[in-house]
């Protein structure tokens, strides 16, 4: 896990820490659904999916840079640009799997929500 978390760069901390904000209220909702909680939910997603791009751009950049400076990738570039982008990916696993665990939360809350009489 340690790995993992080191082989996305930093902003893995960045997400490791949005991804605890979002779960606390995701879970609160799921038990007593509230819309405060839920447009804080929103919010927090969209810090996550920028984190995200931000993290894999950062990862391919530095991807790049190494093959192009380091005179060992120029000779056999497809191993480093792999291992770079298997590193890169990192970021969208743990950001992709922290929202999917926080919307089927949602999910829940709002399957759990009473029905509104004015919408019928």
């Amino acid at each position: 896990m340690i790995n993992f978390l080191s082989s996305g760069g930093f902003t893995m901390l960045v997400l490791v820490a949005l991804g605890i904000a979002i779960l606390i209220p995701a879970v609160k909702f799921a038990r007593n659904a509230d819309p405060q909680r839920l447009s804080l939910i929103r919010a927090l997603t969209q810090a996550i999916m920028f984190c995200t791009v931000v993290g894999v751009a950062a990862g391919l950049a530095a991807t790049s840079h190494f093959v192009v400076t380091s005179p060992e990738a120029e000779k056999q570039p497809l191993p480093f640009l792999l291992q770079g982008l298997a590193e890169t990916l990192a970021n969208v696993i743990l950001g992709g799997g922290v929202l999917v665990l926080a919307w089927i939360l949602v999910a829940f809350g709002v399957r759990r929500m009473p029905r509104d009489p004015a919408a019928a």
